[in-house]
């Protein structure tokens, strides 16, 4: 009677879900200014008692690729691991960076994925822009307004060039200190109407990635301010 009671209390004993355990689903890089790529592994393990059928991998940019270990391996059995590798191109991205990873699993819905891998870069900037973008308000008086850019490297980095293919703004290059603090002033021809440009900015750092960079410039409507509610 005994074992026909524990058999009983077995099959009603709630099985592990199918799912895949993750040592963690965000890891943080710290990158060096001469790094071009930067890899993160998410090592993981079927956990539960059914196999796990992974349908989809996916990442919202261009600048990241994933991967599975071993050999692209999709079905795992209970026990079975692998590893999701991210490899991302770091181009000219500078600061701290969020990429993820979307995991979908057989029986996840379509635009659903039930894990997403975060990975948190850490890339030094070398020349810091404040702002990035100038923004003045459609109507508003066309006065002049500056981004300043100061290095953070070791070694000085001189603006060699400025250049903004828009005839709606002009740009000019004031130096504060040379190889460490510049300023740009930019003027809009008018207000009248909605606008956007960029100004390119060329300097000499000898690393190739943070050579050049870019500040942006729009002319919008006035943002929407909240009213308070009436009683």
């Amino acid at each position: 009677m005994r074992s026909i009671l524990l058999a009983a209390l077995a099959l009603c004993a709630p099985l592990a879900a199918a799912e895949l355990k993750f040592e963690t689903k965000l890891r943080e890089l710290n990158i060096t200014a001469d790094e071009a790529k930067a890899v993160t592994e998410f090592p993981f393990k079927n956990e539960s008692s059914e196999d796990v059928e992974i349908v989809e991998y996916t990442s919202g940019c261009s600048c990241l690729s994933a991967s599975i270990s071993p050999s692209g391996k999709l079905i795992y059995k209970p026990g079975e691991s692998g590893i999701i590798r991210s490899e991302f191109e770091l181009s000219a991205l500078a600061g701290t960076v969020d990429k993820a990873v979307a995991i979908r699993l057989k029986g996840d819905p379509k635009d659903e994925p039930s894990i997403v891998l975060n990975t948190r870069i850490h890339i030094p900037v070398l020349v810091e822009m404040e702002p990035k973008t100038l923004f003045w308000n459609v109507g508003e008086d066309a006065k002049p307004k500056s981004v300043t850019l100061t290095m953070k490297h070791s070694e000085p980095i001189k603006v060699v060039k400025i250049s903004g293919a828009d005839s709606r703004f002009t740009q000019e290059l004031k130096t504060i200190e040379e190889g460490k603090k510049y300023e740009i002033v930019v003027t809009p021809a008018k207000t009248a109407e909605v606008a956007m440009g960029v100004i390119h900015i060329e300097t000499d750092c000898k690393l190739q990635r943070h050579r050049s960079q870019r500040v942006f410039m729009v002319v919008r409507k006035a943002p929407a301010t909240a009213t308070a509610a009436k009683p």
